[in-house]
Formats: C-alpha cells, sequence, structure tokens
C-alpha cells in the first residue's frame, strides 16, 4: 500500500506543479510551439474533456469526486506483488481523477478559473479536425487518467485470468 501512496503523491504533484508552471511562465496569448507537433499554452477548462458541460460545475465535481473514491478505494487494495502493472494503472488514473478533481475545487471556490490544461498535440488536433472540434488541450492529469484506464483495459482483457490462475484469485469470467 505505501507503494501507491507514494506512487500517487509523486504524480498528483507532479500534475499540479505543471499547472502551477503553466499558470505563471506561460503568457495565454503567446503560446510557446515545437513546430506543428506540440504547443505549450495556458488554457482553463471549465467543463469535462473538450469543453463539454460547461455550466455543470457541481455535476462535475460529484462525478469526479466518486471516480476518486471508487478509484482510490481499488489503488488502496492493490495487489503490487501480484499485479503490477494493474496496480500502476490503477494508481495513474487515481492520481488523474485527484489532479483534476483539485483544479475543479477550487475553480468553485473562485480560486482558478477552470481545470489547467496546457498541452496541445498537433496530431491529434488534425484528427478532431475531422470532426469539427479542431484544437484540444489537455493537462499531466488527463494523461495520467487515460493511460491508467488503457492500462486497466489491457490488464483486465490479457493478464487477470492469467494471474487469477496462477495465484489463486476467483475469477468470475468463465474459463474456455
Amino acid at each position: 500500500m505505501w507503494i501507491t501512496a507514494i506512487l500517487f503523491l509523486i504524480l498528483v504533484i507532479g500534475d499540479q506543479v505543471s499547472k502551477y508552471f503553466t499558470m505563471t511562465m506561460i503568457d495565454p496569448k503567446n503560446p510557446i510551439e515545437i513546430g506543428s507537433f506540440v504547443k505549450f499554452q495556458l488554457v482553463y477548462n471549465k467543463g469535462a474533456a473538450f469543453g463539454l458541460g460547461e455550466n455543470f460545475a457541481w455535476i462535475l465535481v460529484v462525478i469526479s469526486g466518486v471516480a476518486t473514491i471508487i478509484l482510490g478505494y481499488i489503488a488502496m487494495k492493490n495487489d503490487w506483488k501480484h499485479g503490477k502493472f494493474n496496480a500502476i494503472g490503477v494508481t495513474m488514473a487515481f492520481a488523474g481523477c485527484v489532479g483534476n478533481l483539485i483544479d475543479r475545487a477550487l475553480t468553485l471556490v473562485g480560486l482558478r478559473d477552470g481545470v489547467v490544461d496546457m498541452i496541445s498535440f498537433g496530431p491529434w488536433n488534425w484528427f478532431l479536425g475531422l470532426f469539427g472540434s479542431g484544437e484540444n488541450t489537455f493537462n499531466v492529469a488527463d494523461v495520467l487518467l487515460v493511460f491508467g484506464l488503457i492500462m486497466l483495459i489491457i490488464d483486465y482483457l490479457f493478464l487477470y485470468d492469467k494471474r487469477a490462475r496462477k495465484y489463486g484469485y476467483y475469477s468470475k469470467r468463465k474459463e474456455s
């Protein structure tokens, strides 16, 4: 459990430090661009992904809070000895949820203008442009959440049953 706590703290602190540096060092009108590949800019997102739900701040806080509680419970019950990939994935997702929940809570009490986003990935923006949404900006917490959930899906689909058989876990999925 202490490994989960240490990794979690490192990830959340890293997310918040990146947001602090973005707010203090990047002029919103003058983004830092690395070719057409990556752009660092200060964007306050008051909604969820792609700015959706901008007028539902309390609902987003509740949803983030519930997801944080669920992922936190799972993270604290992790078995690092037998499932490192799963443990890292759930801890990353948990840290991502908490990172954005901190921003949402600070926004509700008037200390931030929204969730701080700072990274825009050029090739992804081209793909989003096909659907008419243009540029998408995200943050470290978003990356942690997405990659953590991808790791959990991979673990569930490809690793869980093997681990369950090896260590005698109960698996609800039927064996073929």
